[in-house]
């Protein structure tokens, strides 16, 4: 065995041992004692119970806008009707990297044109889970002094214009939620600051939208959750996330490697606390989980809590690496995965992650 061969080994089997030692996921409608931010008046929010990064959290918190909930969509696309197909795209956008309204106008026959924006015969209405969505608006706080602000993310040279997730609503007439996880750094850009996040754009009205902060590693992360409502009563929630990348060497050896793990349970946590209240309902949770492989351990352990998920993907969606995925869990509410129907998608509109689709059925 080589030297690189013996490093990799011993990190494995270290990383093996600590395992066990992955800190609480559980998360709590109740802001923790000292924290100010978020606002937990204004939204429903499911927030890190364990004591540990509070403040971090409540750093980065106070760098960013306030969600934004535009609940019905400005132009009439009418409803999901029983027999209706509704697609569900995931799609990491590298905070403006990817053209959305070119995306939206190409795969999914969406003519932009505000308030009297129209799908295309034949083309079904659909909900776009986009992550590293970003928000351009002095809504977002001068920075605060001794907060952390993240680097900008480079600008990506491409045709057309860098529209935030505001803009793309409004020009499409699209419903909206929309949740900062992080300043896109210090500097104003055209005037004004930016934060980034993740958005859900949608045909069709957003309800019980509730927000997520995941427990802390490395850096905030928070997900979002609506539900669409077909017009014979059934119920689809859908959740976007987007899981850490990596956290430091010290973090892997206590928690083994278990960052990732720790988030997207306590993202399962949420839901299975919303759900609890009443029946089952379907439920889509998508997004990128920077996972390198589907064997990850936090993609099986979600994968188990939600058992009717479509097979992986054959290909991977950034560069080689299998990073998004789509998982499904069915409720009681009529509404079905359609076989067959989950595909990477080949154009990437010039982001670094390719879109992922799937499609649903929405029964009598």
């Amino acid at each position: 065995m080589g030297p690189t061969a013996r490093v990799l080994a011993l990190v494995t089997s270290a990383a093996a041992a600590f395992a066990a030692c992955v800190p609480p996921h559980q998360v709590t409608p109740k802001l923790a004692s000292g924290r100010s931010c978020p606002d937990v008046s204004e939204q429903a929010w499911y927030l890190p119970k364990a004591e540990g990064g509070q403040d971090r959290l409540n750093d980065w918190c106070r760098t960013v806008g306030p969600p934004v909930v535009s609940p019905e969509p400005t132009a009439n696309f009418g409803r999901v009707a029983s027999r209706d197909t509704l697609t569900v795209v995931s799609w990491n956008v590298d905070v403006g990297g990817g053209d959305v309204q070119a995306f939206l106008e190409t795969e999914l026959g969406l003519a932009c044109d505000g308030r009297s924006s129209r799908i295309a015969p034949g083309a079904d209405h659909f909900v776009l889970l986009v992550q590293e969505a970003f928000r351009r608006s002095n809504q977002i706080p001068e920075t605060p002094p001794g907060a952390t602000i993240p680097r900008a993310v480079a600008e990506a040279e491409r045709p057309g214009e860098r529209l935030d997730a505001v803009e793309v609503a409004d020009r499409c007439g699209l419903s909206l939620v929309y949740v900062a996880a992080a300043r896109n750094g210090s500097q104003p850009r055209e005037g004004k600051r930016e934060d980034k996040g993740v958005a859900i754009l949608s045909t069709l009205p957003l309800h019980d939208v509730f927000f997520i902060e995941l427990p802390y590693e490395a850096a905030r992360r928070v997900a979002a959750s609506a539900t669409v409502r077909g017009t014979s009563g059934g119920r689809l929630r859908l959740a976007n996330l987007h899981l850490i990348s990596a956290a430091g060497p010290s973090r892997v050896l206590t928690t083994g490697n278990g960052s990732r793990l720790r988030q997207g349970l306590a993202v399962s946590d949420a839901l299975d606390q919303a759900e609890a209240a009443g029946e089952p309902i379907s439920t889509v949770l998508a997004g990128d989980f920077n996972t390198w492989s589907d064997r990850e351990t936090t993609l099986r352990r979600l994968r188990d809590q939600f058992p009717d998920s479509p097979p992986p993907l054959e290909e991977g969606t950034h560069g080689a690496f299998p990073t998004d995925h789509v998982l499904y869990r069915a409720g009681s509410e009529g509404v079905a995965l359609l076989d067959n129907s989950y595909v990477r998608l080949a154009e990437s509109f010039y982001s670094d992650h390719h879109p992922i689709r799937v499609r649903l059925h929405f029964a009598d």
